[in-house]
């Protein structure tokens, strides 16, 4: 907590903050042309990626297209992307990333993008899923960077806060010592989380119990089941349930929160969305907007700036927001201490 990590989320003025590092806006013969390839349809990160080309004054086109939680549409969009001779493609999430660039070492130019720079935004984990090798390079103050490794044509920001300070988070707040975590078995970024969380088990003496959410013939987690392994884990006296960065369980954030509320058992989230459009009691997170103006600043470097991806930095945040949901507290008698309310964002 001396980092001030569990302060408001700041970067409020990471619009003009970033722009500072580029020239002004230059004419241009024609808008930017972005291919944005979206998971699960807008989020509040493609709000703070539009307004930060807005309040700049850059003209761009943004050409959105959803896979509907399908990455097995990507193959088309590509192919439309490359048609199209976009400027820069933005992905969201670690599935569709993979699905248009591929895991590092592992890349068909017949089906992944390197002739166009990509951009992604929402993954959890670059190095975890695949994407690049390592988080290695000089970082700043709450900060992780890395240059897109091996002169691959993408660059990023993440959007979780570092494990070890979600569970300081967690501590604030009250002392769970049987804690579980549903995730999505066929998503690399949960799967690395999960890995995190069982390193921090074994250093923070705190047991864990896993459940992976079943997957049906195609291989796709099968959302009908979450309310059953709710119920299960509450019958296993479990005190806290984690939802991790899990673009599956973000789809479905109202069937797993609110069966947690039916049962009385209390949620912590690492992504924003559950606490704000779901039934999580409290979470650190990453405010979803300014992921979208941190992301929107890497594409200026490369559509405005003409730098590599490659040398452009990896990112998270600076700084964290801590949010509790006091309507869900009051629902389980579970308010959080005076200490947290004072430096907490309290959502009604």
């Amino acid at each position: 907590m001396k980092r001030r990590a569990f302060t408001k989320a700041g970067l409020a003025g990471v619009a003009g903050a970033l722009a500072c590092a580029l020239p002004p806006a230059a004419a241009q013969a024609r808008p930017y042309r972005i291919y944005m390839i979206l998971f699960r349809g807008e989020t509040a990160v493609e709000h703070g990626f539009r307004d930060y080309f807005a309040v700049h004054g850059i003209p761009v086109e943004l050409i959105v297209r959803d896979v509907a939680l399908d990455v097995g549409k990507v193959p088309e969009l590509v192919a439309e992307a490359r048609a199209m001779k976009v400027d820069l493609i933005y992905t969201w999430g670690t599935p569709v990333t993979l699905a248009v660039v591929g895991k590092e070492g592992a890349v068909d130019p017949s089906r992944h993008v390197t002739d166009i720079p990509v951009v992604f935004t929402m993954v959890a984990s670059p190095v975890g899923a695949g994407l690049v090798k390592s988080l290695a390079s000089p970082a700043g103050p709450g900060q992780a960077k890395s240059p897109a490794s091996s002169g691959r044509n993408l660059t990023g920001a993440s959007h979780v806060v570092p494990a070890s300070q979600q569970f300081s988070a967690i501590r604030a707040y009250r002392r769970f010592d049987r804690i579980a975590i549903i995730y999505n078995p066929a998503e690399p970024n949960s799967v690395q989380n999960v890995k995190d969380l069982r390193a921090l088990a074994a250093t923070e003496r705190f047991q864990l119990i896993e459940r992976p959410v079943p997957l049906d013939d195609k291989g796709q987690p099968i959302a009908s089941a979450l309310p059953g392994m709710v119920a299960e884990l509450s019958s296993l006296a479990v005190q806290l349930l984690y939802i991790g960065p899990d673009s599956f369980l973000g789809a479905n954030r109202k069937a797993l929160t609110e069966a947690a509320l039916l049962r009385r058992l209390p949620t912590f989230s690492a992504t924003e969305i559950p606490l704000r459009e779901g039934k999580a009691l409290f979470g650190l997170v990453s405010g979803y907007e300014n992921v979208g103006r941190l992301t929107a600043f890497k594409a200026e470097q490369i559509l405005r700036g003409k730098v590599k991806p490659a040398a452009i930095p990896i990112e998270t945040l600076a700084r964290f927001s801590y949010l509790v949901n006091m309507s869900v507290a009051a629902q389980l008698d579970l308010y959080p201490p005076l200490k947290v309310i004072n430096y907490a964002e309290v959502l009604k």
